[in-house]
């Protein structure tokens, strides 16, 4: 099997598990050609050296696991990443220039001595030492006599390859030495391949096979070590500019990794490492700080509860997530009632994770059907939780709760055609067709079995089901956007909780269709944020490790095999 993962680096960047350096290819403004850049939270300039190989600024590339080769001209050049902030460039032939990002009066590239400089990226709020091993270099910096307004570092090799390192430091550089290139390339290759060989899955459908080791990549190469406010290794959403953790990506980033609890169990914890006093969780995080000022909703019981379902939790991965999530149930009905009627209320779109939805289009806080069906399921977890703990009381408690959770759903928000979303003060219906009023099927057989066919049936009539999937507003809608984020197409999230609520209603068939209707775009169209709920074509940012997880996790389903027409060595657990 060749190791070319056929990656289009203007969607794909090229990085590794541990690394907080990535290569894209930019066409931006302030920003075209080939870019090393920082994925570091919260700084104002993430690109730092542009490529021009062989003077071509567009070079060839081709993607490895754990090496790009970048061709111009009768140049060619290899990167390769070690540890967490260190790049390695290889000249084997002709000449590449670096073209160090100085953008301000701060950045400032200077020379420490023969073939040692230091990049001073203030927009990166770090430094860097770059060191030339072997061939000819030469520093071009364009002094105007106050800062450089253009720094270069060119490089030929004649007969030996050249080779630059470019460490990442804040105040005090390392020492310097000397890469052994060929290690660092073999190690990424050896980690990928087992990161693949447990996360991806077996087939013999070329097509598929090559969306599996993409997904595996954007998946692994998202990975970045504990530091700063990360305090184990996690998952972001992406390395190109979706640089932080959000607090329900990182659930379906868990689903994905069932088959080793231990990862499974990081990825949920990541946000509940900063959960507060009060039982609150971030908006997100990353290894800068946290978001506090929104929140995401509840789906962690759904997605805890999966992963039992697969023996994809240790005990000890639930006795640490118990009263954390205990208490970030509890928060939704001590901090966000606003009334006497005891339903919590999303204070903005951000809150439900669906930011500009239709629901939301009349003002705020709004009551969705989405938030107590989702408690209910919370609940229902924390229950089962507490009955593997030992804690029988409390089991029976959250038992209870859940069901009164789910009666105040069907009181508040089932019309007895529909569910829809209320403002929260005046309690009046809010005029929404959104696929977010459909969220209530994640209680799969909980919920009445009248109420789960009547919402079959509006799915189907109501012009949501494309050749796609999903369209998050139908597509007859007067508020359907192609690229309307929320408002037309087709998402990771909101496929995955309708396929598993559909699937434990009983409505397999559909819930099979949809999940193959999605991996088959996945296949066509890769692993973006979101996609075109006609042409399927991707949209936003191209490479969300939540939509690799979630089509990892569905394709090993046998029934999505069967529909794709392939075969998998992966047993799917029972479902609930």
């Amino acid at each position: 099997m060749t190791n070319d993962l056929r990656i289009d680096l203007a969607g794909t960047p090229f990085s590794r598990r541990g690394s907080y350096f990535a290569l894209s290819k930019l066409d931006q403004r302030h920003a075209r050609g080939l870019f090393l850049r920082t994925v570091h939270g919260g700084v104002r300039q993430a690109e730092l050296m542009r490529f021009v190989v062989g003077g071509d600024d567009a070079p060839l590339a081709r993607v490895e696991p754990g090496r790009l080769t970048l061709r111009g001209g009768d140049s060619e050049v290899e990167v390769a990443l070690e540890g967490s902030g260190r790049a390695l460039v290889r000249l084997m032939r002709g000449t590449v220039v670096l073209e160090a990002q100085v953008l301000s009066q701060y950045d400032v590239v200077l020379q420490e001595s023969a073939g040692v400089w230091r990049f001073i990226a203030s927009g990166a709020n770090r430094n860097y030492r770059i060191v030339v091993f072997g061939g000819e270099s030469e520093l071009d910096t364009g002094w105007d006599g106050v800062k450089g307004t253009a720094t270069r570092l060119i490089l030929r090799a004649d007969t030996q390859p050249v080779t630059v390192t470019v460490d990442e430091f804040a105040s005090t550089p390392p020492e310097i030495s000397r890469p052994d290139v060929d290690a660092v390339i073999a190690d990424a290759e050896r980690d990928f391949a087992g990161w693949a060989a447990r996360h991806g899955h077996e087939t013999d459908d070329p097509g598929l096979l090559r969306a599996v080791r993409l997904a595996a990549f954007v998946t692994w190469a998202a990975l970045v070590p504990a530091g700063g406010a990360l305090r184990r290794e996690s998952m972001l959403m992406s390395k190109n500019w979706m640089t932080n953790v959000w607090a329900w990506d990182h659930c379906f980033n868990a689903l994905a990794l069932w088959r080793d609890p231990d990862a499974a169990a990081g990825q949920l914890l990541t946000l509940f490492d900063h959960q507060d006093v009060h039982g609150s969780i971030p908006d997100y995080v990353n290894d800068l700080g946290i978001e506090p000022n929104f929140v995401k909703p509840p789906v962690h019981g759904w997605a805890i509860g999966f992963l039992l379902d697969r023996n994809g939790l240790t005990r000890d991965a639930v006795e640490q997530l118990y009263e954390p999530l205990a208490g970030w149930t509890r928060w939704w009905f001590e901090y966000r009632v606003y009334g006497d009627d005891g339903v919590p209320s999303y204070n903005h779109g951000n809150d439900s994770g669906w930011d500009n939805s239709t629901v939301f289009g009349g003002g705020v806080p709004v009551q969705s059907p989405d938030l107590p069906a989702f408690l209910a399921v919370q609940m229902t977890t924390l229950a089962r939780m507490a009955e593997l703990l030992g804690r029988d009381n409390e089991a029976e408690r959250w038992r209870r709760e859940s069901g009164r959770t789910m009666r105040m759903m069907l009181e508040r928000f089932w019309t007895g055609e529909r569910f829809v979303a209320r403002h929260t003060l005046t309690q009046d219906p809010i005029e929404s067709d959104s696929l977010l009023t459909f969220m209530p099927l994640v209680l799969g057989d909980d919920l009445p079995r009248a109420v789960v066919d009547r919402c079959v049936e509006r799915l189907l009539d109501g012009a949501y089901l494309t050749v796609n999937g999903l369209a998050t507003e139908p597509t007859d809608s007067a508020h359907y956007i192609p690229d309307g984020y929320w408002r037309g197409p087709i998402w990771a999230p909101s496929t995955m909780l309708l396929v598993d609520g559909l699937h434990r209603a009983g409505h397999r068939d559909l819930a099979d269709d949809i999940a193959g209707r999605f991996v088959r775009m996945c296949i066509r169209h890769g692993m973006a944020e979101n996609f075109d709920a006609v042409t399927g074509n991707g949209l936003r940012d191209l490479s969300m490790t939540w939509t690799a997880s979630v089509f990892l996790t569905l394709v090993a389903a046998p029934a999505t095999h069967a529909l794709l027409g392939t075969a998998t060595a992966t047993d799917w657990a029972t479902h609930r």
